[in-house]
C-alpha cells in the first residue's frame, strides 16, 4: 500500500444516522459496538455494478461505461465475471468501479462502452443499481442493508467531508462505537 490510508477512531452512538468524516471515502470498515458487543458491521464502500446480458463488446479494465438513461458514467477498475461469455454475448458478472471516478448513478439500465465504441448507444451489458457491499455479525452473518449499513459519505475529493456514514440502526444512542477505516492506493 504506497498511498493508502488507515484511520482508527471511535464515536458516540446517537439513534440516527452519523457522518464520520476522515478526508476520504475508505475501500473498507468495520464497525464495533463496544459498548454492547452485539453488533460487528462490516462493508466494502467501492462501487460495484452487477451486469447481465453483456455484449459482444467486451468491458474492460481503464473503459469508461455510460448508463443509456441516467447517464451516469464510471471508469472500470475491474470485471467479475461469473458466467457466460463476452463473445456470445451472456457475459455477467461485476464491474468494479474506480474510486472517484463515478459520475451519477446507475439505474437498472444498458450501459455502452464509451472507450472502445465509436458509437453511443451500443448495448455492451444491462446493469443494476451500483451497491457496496455491507455484512453485520450479530448472531449470525447476514447482509446488511439501509439503516443496519455502513455508506459511503462522498464529500469532494480531499475534503474533510469525505468519509463514511453509520446507519441509525448501528449507530445506537449512547454506545461507544469504534471503528477501523482502510483506503488502498
Amino acid at each position: 500500500m504506497h498511498g493508502g490510508h488507515v484511520k482508527i477512531g471511535q464515536v458516540v452512538g446517537l439513534g440516527a444516522a452519523l457522518n464520520v468524516p476522515l478526508g476520504f471515502v475508505p475501500k473498507f470498515v468495520e464497525l464495533y459496538n463496544m459498548t454492547d458487543g452485539d453488533i460487528i458491521t462490516s462493508a466494502f464502500l467501492q462501487w460495484v455494478i452487477p451486469f447481465s446480458s453483456g455484449g459482444t463488446n467486451q468491458i474492460s479494465i481503464g473503459d469508461k461505461i455510460k448508463g443509456a438513461t441516467s447517464g451516469a458514467t464510471a471508469i472500470v477498475e475491474d470485471v467479475l465475471l461469473a458466467s457466460g461469455s463476452w463473445a456470445a454475448g451472456t457475459a455477467a458478472g461485476f464491474l468494479v468501479v474506480q474510486e472517484g471516478s463515478l459520475v451519477g448513478t446507475f439505474g437498472s439500465e444498458n450501459v455502452y462502452d464509451v472507450t472502445t465504441q465509436a458509437a453511443a448507444g451500443i448495448d455492451d451489458a444491462t446493469v443494476t443499481v451500483n451497491v457496496v457491499h455491507n455484512i453485520a455479525v450479530t448472531t449470525a452473518a447476514a447482509s446488511a442493508t439501509g439503516t443496519s449499513a455502513i455508506s459511503r459519505l462522498e464529500g469532494t475529493a480531499g475534503s474533510s467531508g469525505a468519509g463514511f456514514t453509520i446507519g441509525s440502526v448501528i449507530a445506537e444512542a449512547a454506545k461507544c462505537l469504534r471503528y477501523i477505516a482502510y483506503q488502498g492506493d
